[in-house]
């Protein structure tokens, strides 16, 4: 990414959900969105968004652009790879170059690639997928083409707003596949991620975020497995969990930790992105972190989500994607064209669901 320069990020424009974080001196806004996914619907979906002759995905992300965009840092994880065409869904994803585009469009700044699909498309897919976020300056860790990029993005280091942040990403599989030589995917390995935490101590980082591939499909609720992992990377100094693979929005808890302040874990935040059309399925949560820094000690001073449904329609032949945040839609449906009765209904229980399974707010606990 030699010819990427400047800081990764953007800094916060006016705007009034920004007022309350705007006032403090020193701060940084996150926001995590959870699984980017590519199925054959989508692709020929954003066919029919270029005008059946380019791929574009831009309209998808359209309603929640302003809001990743307002971000400081915006992560999300993409579980597809860029290997090229012919372009695939389920069981093994390729995805437009355009794909990519259109989320750093939208305001993404980092792309974590660890995940079960990282090799769907071997050694070559991993390495086309990497060389198309570098030709977009696009940050990215949790897989590697050789352990040079190994060396230069892992951990992944981002300063922003006079903050020293590192991010690390690893996944609980690829599916059975190896990885060949020279490429590398960062595994749940606890010996491994143990040098890796003790690596960011010594490099005096601010705060230390692992996103993790973790957990069984489709359960609303972390497993023993996830909490045993996320217990283990607590006490080794992780300052914020963030989870995916799930494909359904799982709690957000706190863990308590022995002579420190307790670790936020976010476990699931569902399907950012998808044709998963079933009930939890349907739609994630944008995750929103506030960090403040006073002197040398850093905090996490807030933290809010906004459940986001995916809307699926018949447009010319084709299934189109709108991406459409929950609270704005409840408080004023007028911008969101084409949502139907049963589009609405479905919005609501997707809301009413993911808001059950987050709330009440969570309180620090122990016996992991």
């Amino acid at each position: 990414m030699a010819s990427c320069t400047g800081e990764v990020g953007k800094n916060a424009t006016n705007s009034a959900i920004y007022e309350e974080v705007d006032s403090l001196p020193d701060s940084v806004r996150l926001v995590f969105v959870g699984d980017v996914m590519g199925h054959t619907t989508q692709t020929r979906g954003a066919r029919r968004d270029g005008g059946d002759s380019c791929y574009n995905f831009a309209p998808t992300f359209q309603w929640v652009k302003e809001t990743i965009s307002l971000a400081d840092l915006a992560i999300a994880n993409l579980e597809v790879t860029l290997a090229g065409e012919p372009y695939t869904g389920y069981p093994r994803f390729s995805s437009p170059v355009e794909l990519a585009d259109a989320l750093k469009d939208a305001g993404f700044d980092i792309l974590m690639t660890a995940n079960n699909h990282v090799l769907d498309y071997g050694t070559k897919g991993l390495q086309l997928t990497l060389d198309a976020l570098d030709s977009l300056c696009i940050a990215h860790t949790g897989s590697y083409k050789d352990s040079t990029g190994w060396q230069n993005n892992h951990p992944l280091i981002i300063q922003k707003n006079g903050f020293n942040l590192a991010f690390l990403n690893y996944t609980y599989s690829t599916n059975g596949l190896s990885v060949p030589p020279p490429g590398i995917v960062n595994y749940m390995d606890t010996f491994r991620i143990a040098d890796d935490l003790a690596r960011c101590h010594a490099m005096n980082v601010d705060f230390i975020i692992a996103c993790v591939h973790w957990g069984e499909e489709y359960q609303n609720k972390e497993n023993a497995a996830q909490r045993q992992f996320a217990d283990f990377l607590a006490r080794a100094g992780c300052n914020l969990i963030v989870g995916s693979h799930p494909h359904v929005v799982q709690p957000i808890s706190k863990i308590a930790v022995e002579m420190a302040d307790s670790v936020l874990v976010a476990w699931s935040l569902g399907n950012f992105v998808s044709n998963q059309r079933w009930r939890y399925s349907d739609g994630g949560i944008m995750f929103e972190v506030i960090l403040t820094k006073s002197g040398a000690t850093v905090e996490l001073q807030s933290y809010r989500y906004e459940p986001v449904w995916v809307h699926r329609y018949a447009d010319r032949n084709a299934q189109v994607y709108r991406l459409i945040p929950v609270n704005d839609y409840l408080s004023n449906p007028e911008p969101y064209p084409n949502v139907t009765a049963e589009d609405e209904k479905k919005l609501l229980q997707f809301d009413s669901d993911t808001r059950g399974i987050i709330e009440p707010p969570p309180a620090p606990s122990r016996g992991y």
